[in-house]
């Protein structure tokens, strides 16, 4: 088969690639940012990541071990805490469709920040993997952020999405106050 019919490189793929590279590159560069800024852009990724993932193809891997993680934890702590910083009291959100949630008689506190990083993590070593553009690395990292959609980031995208939702109109109410 030739390599550019592979299933890698379909225009699903490509189309979500490109995404999770925006959303990545734009996590990294947060430095200036302003809260009402970020957070009506996180309102408009989340759900086109979320779409974007939804469409990816299927497929199955022969090859497990190829991919490695990029994101080391120093990263995600690095990320994780300029996300806190910059959300300050807009981070912290009640998550009720937590499993944790039915075995717990006080309510389960989860982050923005940590969220959109779980989500970072996932794309950005799918991203470094697709990168190399080997067929087989390819198609183990498709497959791995398949499951991992199914899991945890795609979970990850529809719970902080209800947050955000919330952040962006608090904060603009709060700057019509001033």
């Amino acid at each position: 088969m030739d390599d550019l019919q592979h299933i890698g490189y379909s225009r699903e793929v490509i189309e979500f690639v490109a995404v999770a590279k925006e959303f990545c590159g734009y996590l990294e560069n947060i430095e200036e940012e302003e809260v009402h800024s970020f957070l009506s852009k996180m309102q408009k990724f989340i759900p086109l990541i979320y779409l974007k993932g939804s469409l990816l193809p299927h497929c199955e891997s022969d090859s497990m071990g190829l991919v490695e993680d990029r994101v080391t934890e120093e990263d995600y702590n690095l990320l994780h805490a300029r996300l806190n910083q910059l959300l300050g009291e807009h981070d912290e959100y009640l998550e009720v469709f937590d499993e944790a949630m039915q075995y717990s008689e006080t309510p389960v506190v989860n982050t923005i920040s940590e969220k959109l990083a779980d989500i970072y993590q996932d794309l950005k070593n799918f991203i470094c993997a697709y990168r190399g553009g080997m067929v087989e690395v390819i198609e183990e990292a498709l497959w791995q952020l398949n499951n991992n959609f199914e899991l945890y980031w795609g979970k990850a995208c529809a719970g902080v999405l209800r947050a955000i939702h919330a952040a962006v109109y608090k904060v603009a109410d709060s700057n019509e106050a001033l």
